[in-house]
Order: structure tokens, then C-alpha cells, then sequence
């Protein structure tokens, strides 16, 4: 009786092993290297940043990263990133990549994430544009991925849900 139960417990712990070592661990959300949560000192100084131009004050601040092109996001090139920090820290990232990076750069957070929520827009005559806007949420962080708009550029946001809830939360 007493050799059932541990050939039971171990058969348990074998099982409950091979499980956790071929479960793979979600990486936070992140853009250009940087997730929510990251010091503001941390770039405040760092000549790679604009902090000095965008508009800020003690309790918000943004700094854009200089170099554009230099960085990709799920394989596409971006085009500016713009770290948004509450107090001292980062609770919000955006970036721009090009419109016909957007399906791949989709289908590759999809692989990373898994699927996605898309939410339907409408254009300006009406119509219903199909994977518009696809949202992917960590607890209470959000990737928010938007096909572009007259300027060529799809955008991508990282952020903490409360601090851009009125961007994708519809009343």
C-alpha cells in the first residue's frame, strides 16, 4: 500500500514536472527593450532621449527615443517610440511601424501572446474594417495594436488598462 502511494506521488511529481519544463513563460509586454514599470531615471539622462521637449511636469512625463529605425518590434522596424511615465515610472510605451508590417507583425504576437481580441471599427463612410484594432491583456497591462490610418503607420501601446482605459474601452 505504502509503494502505491509513492509510486503515485511520484508518477504526480513526474507529470507535474515534464508540464512546468515544457510550459513556456510569457514575456511582460515590452517595445524597443522597455517594459512598464522601468525607472524614469533611467532614461533621463540618457542622450538616446528627448525628455526636455515633450511636454511634462512632476506627476507625468514623456520622452521620445531619438533614433528612428534602429529598433524593431516582432520583426518590424519602428518609427518612433515614446516612453509616457507616471511619476517615476513608465506606465505606457507607443510605437509606429509601417501599415504593411501590420498582418505580420500580428500573426507574431499572436505566436508569442496567443490570439489576440479584435475589435471592429468603422471607417469614415461606414464600412467595418476587419482586424482594425486586436488588444492582447497581461492582468491589468495592455498591448493595444491599430492597422493605420492616412499617415502610413500602424501603431502599437503598451500601458498599464487604467492609464489608457479611455483609448480602448468603449462606454
Amino acid at each position: 500500500m505504502k509503494t502505491c502511494r509513492r509510486v503515485s506521488s511520484l508518477l504526480a511529481a513526474a507529470v507535474l514536472g515534464f508540464a512546468a519544463a515544457n510550459a513556456r513563460a510569457v514575456e511582460p509586454f515590452s517595445i524597443g527593450g522597455h517594459a512598464l514599470g522601468l525607472p524614469f531615471d533611467s532614461v533621463l539622462n540618457d542622450p538616446a532621449y528627448d525628455c526636455e521637449s515633450l511636454a511634462g511636469c512632476f506627476l507625468f512625463s514623456a520622452c521620445a527615443y531619438k533614433t528612428s529605425g534602429t529598433v524593431a518590434f516582432m520583426g518590424a522596424p519602428i518609427e518612433g517610440v515614446t516612453l509616457y511615465f507616471t511619476g517615476e515610472r513608465l506606465s505606457g510605451i507607443s510605437a509606429g511601424f509601417r501599415t504593411n508590417q501590420f498582418d505580420e507583425v500580428a500573426g507574431a504576437l499572436s505566436r508569442e501572446y496567443g490570439p489576440g481580441t479584435v475589435e471592429r471599427r468603422k471607417d469614415a463612410a461606414g464600412a467595418t474594417l476587419s482586424n482594425a484594432v486586436v488588444v492582447w491583456r497581461q492582468g491589468s497591462k495592455v498591448l493595444r495594436l491599430e492597422r493605420a490610418g492616412s499617415a502610413g503607420l500602424s501603431s502599437v501601446i503598451v500601458a498599464e488598462r487604467n492609464f489608457i482605459s479611455e483609448l480602448i474601452e468603449r462606454p
